[in-house]
């Protein structure tokens, strides 16, 4: 059943979060509602401003919707096996038509340039990484459909205008920074075809079509963007009638199978897995290997709050997550790339890296407020940028050092021409020394606080971690340093930490030093290796947690304490997945497993998962889809498959055991 929730006096409706699809090209993503509408997107990166965005205001926001012109037929999404390519089907009594969406691709290398581009304009004329390629196909009887496409350039902030090209080739939408080309092919086939505008408002008009398609006939839109008006009339007059646009899906959708298929994960949730493995690969930019924490901005924390961010920047905490994860799997490649794309941002002038940047590297990212737009059901404010960009975190240096360990180990890294061994090993050194300097300072944590800075457990084990890690890839790689000192310092940390960190009258660590409150980030403790996940403070510290930081299906908030916010948020799915690592590697596997698989029933129809999920009325929220969740599933059904696999060996162990005991018993042993 589909939840619809209702916004405001206009009684303008949204779609949950979840019940999107998505499609990428690793150079920007588009969602798509299960009603063929494309409710968000900008092009032709993850950051441009957004063309398409109702769903931040149902009212004003442009779409891009094609769907039965009876609005009452529902439509079914999947993905086509093994990809992001994404089908709609509605079917009815009278007939049934197939959407068919993708961004076409025709490689999905990450190959970031020598020198990495920071103007972010395009090249050519046209960028063939901007387009979206829409065919909607009847595949029985016949059935009455309608195309609305009403583009509103920088987030709705700029009029448009629209010219109809002639012999229903398309449309060309100018207003923007960048003009958008509309090609349509098909309409002379279908003789009830046809176009027309419609008033939408003061600054805007909708594109409608509408035709009635029999058994195999078809239509194809496909979507560009242009660096002028001139060339947006040579894409729909001249480019778009002549691209065979049947071998760019059969090519793209070659590329995602190709990709997927280096996937070495085989056992239980295989399904689970790939499809999280495919969303963090379209979150990957792929001219410079950067990585987003999500496609989209001010999707809420909670509904009517004020807990909105813009997630479209690289997080060097989210980034080493999702490498960590992909790692897991067997791909390689993307943390090449993010390797080399680190080197270009740490300049030997530089002390310290920041803890988030832009796609190309940009530094500064104001945050701002789009106050003409609504908010998703109503939620405001609507930013874009991210003032949390100039917060200081220093767990940031243990989860990239951590990284950094981890593809040291696979050796690969020496015999990749795009890296440099010792240009990475520079990096390395300065991050180490940093932390050496300043580990022992307060810092705005991993949940980016807004109300000052704190001594926060999790920064402080992190900054063991990058110490740790540190005296690793200096023995991995053979290279010379002070480790007597790093590993001194890595000691005072630790006996820090135990000292300060843990309050033996609750028995289990805390948020910050000398503290009560806790704090989900402490159950990384034994996933980074600080200490064991059988130690008992652990055990007490994982049963503190779900005594009083869970709801009543288990699922975990990352803290219940002053933020300096108003309002409050969702449970936190990434956070309960590692509730479900810490539960494995205590060898509680049926709990564990329980409450892994309860989360999997709140993910969308797609196996698609917001941040954060309704504690009250099970609704994803938060911004969509979020690579930090997809990784940490990925993580989990790893964690549970090993955990699985020991207790089965255990279990075998005691057979045995038990069976050579009675042999001896009957004179049969040894």
């Amino acid at each position: 059943m589909t939840l619809m929730v209702e916004m405001n006096e206009h009684n303008d409706m949204y779609q949950p979060i979840t019940s999107y699809g998505i499609i990428g090209n690793c150079h920007s993503a588009l969602l798509i509602s299960p009603e063929g509408s494309i409710d968000w997107g900008c092009l032709p990166d993850f950051d441009s401003p957004a063309i398409f965005c109702r769903l931040l205001d149902a009212r004003c926001g442009g779409y891009f919707q094609i769907a039965p012109t009876e609005g009452t037929i529902p439509g079914f999404q999947r993905y086509l096996h093994d990809s992001n390519i994404l089908q709609t089907r509605f079917a009815s009594t009278s007939g049934e038509i197939v959407l068919t969406d993708f961004m076409p691709v025709e490689t999905l290398s990450t190959r970031p340039s020598e020198e990495i581009k920071y103007t972010g304009e395009i090249a050519e004329d046209y960028s063939s990484h901007g387009l979206l390629v829409r065919m909607v196909e009847c595949t029985r009887g016949e059935m009455a459909i309608t195309m609305r496409l009403k583009a509103t350039p920088a987030y709705a902030s700029l009029p448009s205008k629209i010219t109809l090209a002639s012999d229903y080739k398309g449309a060309i939408i100018s207003g923007g920074e960048q003009p958008i080309a509309l090609g349509i092919r098909g309409a002379f086939q279908c003789p009830s075809f046809s176009l027309d505008l419609s008033q939408d408002d003061e600054w805007h008009q909708t594109i409608i079509a509408q035709v009635t398609l029999q058994k195999e006939e078809q239509l194809l839109f496909v979507l560009g963007i242009a660096r002028s008006e001139d060339a947006a009339c040579q894409l729909v007059e001249d480019v778009f009638p002549q691209q065979d646009f049947d071998r760019a899906l059969a090519s793209t959708l070659y590329c995602w199978h190709q990709w997927v298929a280096q996937c070495k994960y085989r056992g239980p949730y295989e399904q689970w897995v790939q499809r999280s493995a495919l969303t963090l690969k379209m979150m990957i930019y792929s001219p410079t290997g950067a990585i987003v924490a999500s496609p989209t901005t001010s999707l809420p924390e909670e509904l009517g709050g004020e807990r909105n961010w813009d997630y479209r920047f690289t997080w060097l905490r989210d980034s080493a997550f999702t490498l960590t994860a992909l790692h897991t799997l067997g791909f390689a490649e993307e943390a090449l790339a993010f390797a080399r794309w680190l080197c270009h941002l740490s300049r030997p002038d530089t002390e310290a890296l920041q803890i988030m940047y832009g796609l190309r590297g940009e530094r500064e990212l104001a945050e701002q407020e789009l106050r003409h737009l609504s908010g998703y059901c109503n939620s405001t404010p609507v930013r874009i940028g991210n003032g949390a960009a100039k917060q200081r975190q220093i767990d940031v240096f243990g989860e990239v050092l951590d990284c950094i360990y981890l593809y040291c180990q696979t050796k690969r890294i020496g015999n990749c021409g795009r890296i440099v061994e010792e240009e990475l090993w520079d990096l390395v050194q300065r991050l180490v020394e940093y932390v050496c300097a300043h580990w022992h300072e307060p810092d705005s944590g991993i949940w980016e606080v807004r109300n000052g800075t704190q001594h926060f457990v999790y920064s402080k084990v992190m900054c063991w971690v990058a110490l740790d890690r540190g005296v690793y890839i200096a023995q991995l790689l053979s290279q010379r340093a002070d480790l007597p000192r790093w590993m001194l310092v890595r000691d005072q940390i630790r006996a820090d930490i135990l000292k300060y960190g843990y309050n033996t009258t609750i028995m289990s660590f805390t948020r910050s030093y000398d503290d009560t409150a806790l704090d989900a980030s402490i159950l990384l403790i034994p996933l980074v290796g600080f200490l064991s996940p059988d130690d008992p403070r652990m055990r007490s510290t994982v049963d503190r947690i779900m005594e009083n930081l869970t709801d009543e299906h288990g699922f975990v908030y990352r803290y219940i304490s002053d933020d300096g916010l108003h309002g409050g948020e969702g449970t936190f799915t990434l956070c309960t997945f590692w509730l479900v690592d810490n539960l494995a590697m205590q060898g509680r596997v049926n709990e564990a497993r329980s409450l892994f698989e309860r989360v999997l029933a709140y993910a969308g129809r797609l196996g698609l998962f917001s941040e954060e999920i309704d504690a009250i009325n099970g609704m994803g929220l938060g911004n969509y889809p979020q690579a930090f969740t997809h990784g940490a599933l990925i993580e989990s059904v790893y964690h549970l498959r090993k955990a699985e696999l020991r207790q089965a060996k255990c279990s075998a162990s005691l057979v045995v055991g038990t069976t050579d005991a009675k042999n001896v018993q009957r004179g049969e042993g040894p």
